[in-house]
Protein backbone atom coordinates (compact mmCIF):
# COMPACT_ATOMS: atom_id res chain seq x y z
CA UNK A 1 0.00 0.00 0.00
CA UNK A 2 1.15 3.53 -0.80
CA UNK A 3 0.29 6.64 1.21
CA UNK A 4 1.14 10.22 0.29
CA UNK A 5 2.31 12.19 3.33
CA UNK A 6 1.54 15.89 3.53
CA UNK A 7 4.05 18.30 5.02
CA UNK A 8 1.94 18.52 8.17
CA UNK A 9 2.33 14.76 8.73
CA UNK A 10 6.11 14.98 8.29
CA UNK A 11 6.26 17.87 10.77
CA UNK A 12 4.37 15.80 13.35
CA UNK A 13 6.86 12.97 12.81
CA UNK A 14 9.98 15.16 12.84
CA UNK A 15 8.88 16.94 16.01
CA UNK A 16 7.91 13.62 17.63
CA UNK A 17 4.69 15.16 18.88
CA UNK A 18 3.17 11.87 20.02
CA UNK A 19 0.01 12.62 18.04
CA UNK A 20 -1.92 9.94 16.16
CA UNK A 21 -0.43 11.24 12.90
CA UNK A 22 3.08 11.12 14.38
CA UNK A 23 2.55 7.51 15.45
CA UNK A 24 1.10 6.59 12.03
CA UNK A 25 4.12 8.03 10.19
CA UNK A 26 6.52 6.34 12.61
CA UNK A 27 4.77 3.04 11.95
CA UNK A 28 4.93 3.53 8.17
CA UNK A 29 8.61 4.46 8.26
CA UNK A 30 9.36 1.27 10.20
CA UNK A 31 7.15 -1.07 8.16
CA UNK A 32 8.39 -3.06 5.20
CA UNK A 33 5.87 -3.22 2.39
CA UNK A 34 4.31 0.16 3.09
CA UNK A 35 5.37 2.69 0.48
CA UNK A 36 5.54 6.27 1.67
CA UNK A 37 5.09 8.76 -1.13
CA UNK A 38 6.00 12.42 -1.40
CA UNK A 39 5.59 15.10 -4.00
CA UNK A 40 7.60 18.12 -5.08
CA UNK A 41 5.36 20.54 -3.17
CA UNK A 42 5.94 18.68 0.10
CA UNK A 43 9.70 18.56 -0.50
CA UNK A 44 9.76 22.31 -1.16
CA UNK A 45 7.83 23.04 2.04
CA UNK A 46 10.03 20.78 4.17
CA UNK A 47 13.29 22.14 2.77
CA UNK A 48 12.02 25.69 3.28
CA UNK A 49 11.78 24.97 7.00
CA UNK A 50 15.31 23.57 7.37
CA UNK A 51 17.26 25.63 9.88
CA UNK A 52 20.69 24.79 8.45
CA UNK A 53 22.47 22.69 5.82
CA UNK A 54 22.77 19.70 8.15
CA UNK A 55 19.02 19.56 8.73
CA UNK A 56 18.46 20.13 5.00
CA UNK A 57 20.66 17.11 4.26
CA UNK A 58 18.71 14.95 6.71
CA UNK A 59 15.43 16.02 5.15
CA UNK A 60 16.75 15.18 1.67
CA UNK A 61 17.86 11.76 2.91
CA UNK A 62 14.39 11.14 4.33
CA UNK A 63 12.67 12.28 1.13
CA UNK A 64 14.95 10.11 -1.00
CA UNK A 65 13.50 7.06 0.78
CA UNK A 66 10.03 7.96 -0.52
CA UNK A 67 8.25 7.15 -3.75
CA UNK A 68 8.16 10.37 -5.77
CA UNK A 69 4.76 11.42 -7.13
CA UNK A 70 5.53 14.68 -8.95
CA UNK A 71 2.90 17.23 -9.81
CA UNK A 72 1.84 17.02 -13.44
CA UNK A 73 2.35 20.40 -15.10
CA UNK A 74 -0.89 22.25 -15.70
CA UNK A 75 -3.12 19.21 -15.09
CA UNK A 76 -2.67 19.07 -11.30
CA UNK A 77 -2.83 22.87 -11.15
CA UNK A 78 -6.15 22.79 -12.98
CA UNK A 79 -7.43 20.15 -10.54
CA UNK A 80 -6.21 22.28 -7.62
CA UNK A 81 -8.07 25.30 -9.00
CA UNK A 82 -11.25 23.23 -9.34
CA UNK A 83 -10.83 22.02 -5.75
CA UNK A 84 -10.52 25.63 -4.63
CA UNK A 85 -13.74 26.54 -6.45
CA UNK A 86 -15.58 23.59 -4.90
CA UNK A 87 -14.35 24.51 -1.44
CA UNK A 88 -15.48 28.12 -1.88
CA UNK A 89 -18.88 26.95 -3.09
CA UNK A 90 -19.12 24.81 0.06
CA UNK A 91 -18.44 27.88 2.20
CA UNK A 92 -14.78 27.65 3.16
CA UNK A 93 -11.48 28.89 1.79
CA UNK A 94 -8.44 26.57 2.06
CA UNK A 95 -5.53 28.18 3.90
CA UNK A 96 -3.02 27.75 1.07
CA UNK A 97 -2.66 26.62 -2.52
CA UNK A 98 0.02 24.09 -1.67
CA UNK A 99 -2.55 21.94 0.13
CA UNK A 100 -4.71 21.98 -2.98
CA UNK A 101 -1.78 20.80 -5.12
CA UNK A 102 -0.96 17.99 -2.69
CA UNK A 103 -4.62 16.95 -2.74
CA UNK A 104 -4.63 17.05 -6.55
CA UNK A 105 -1.63 14.72 -6.66
CA UNK A 106 -3.25 12.27 -4.22
CA UNK A 107 -6.48 12.28 -6.23
CA UNK A 108 -4.67 11.90 -9.55
CA UNK A 109 -2.54 9.01 -8.33
CA UNK A 110 -5.41 7.37 -6.46
CA UNK A 111 -3.54 7.18 -3.16
CA UNK A 112 -4.72 8.13 0.32
CA UNK A 113 -3.27 11.22 1.96
CA UNK A 114 -2.06 11.40 5.55
CA UNK A 115 -2.13 14.89 7.03
CA UNK A 116 -2.42 16.74 10.32
CA UNK A 117 -4.28 19.62 8.70
CA UNK A 118 -8.06 19.93 8.96
CA UNK A 119 -8.29 21.68 5.60
CA UNK A 120 -7.80 18.28 3.96
CA UNK A 121 -10.95 16.98 5.65
CA UNK A 122 -12.85 19.84 4.08
CA UNK A 123 -11.24 19.27 0.68
CA UNK A 124 -12.15 15.58 0.93
CA UNK A 125 -15.78 16.51 1.64
CA UNK A 126 -16.09 18.15 -1.80
CA UNK A 127 -13.90 15.78 -3.82
CA UNK A 128 -12.69 12.23 -4.27
CA UNK A 129 -9.68 12.82 -1.99
CA UNK A 130 -9.18 9.81 0.29
CA UNK A 131 -7.66 10.43 3.69
CA UNK A 132 -5.51 7.77 5.33
CA UNK A 133 -6.86 6.39 8.56
CA UNK A 134 -4.81 7.01 11.69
Amino acid sequence: MTTLLDTSAWVEYLRATGSEVNRAVRSMVGTQGHAIATTDVVIMELLSGAKDSEQRGKLWALMNRCLMLPTRPLFDYEVAAELFRRCRQAGFTPANGSDLLVAAVAIGKGVPLLAADSDFERIASVSSLRLAAV
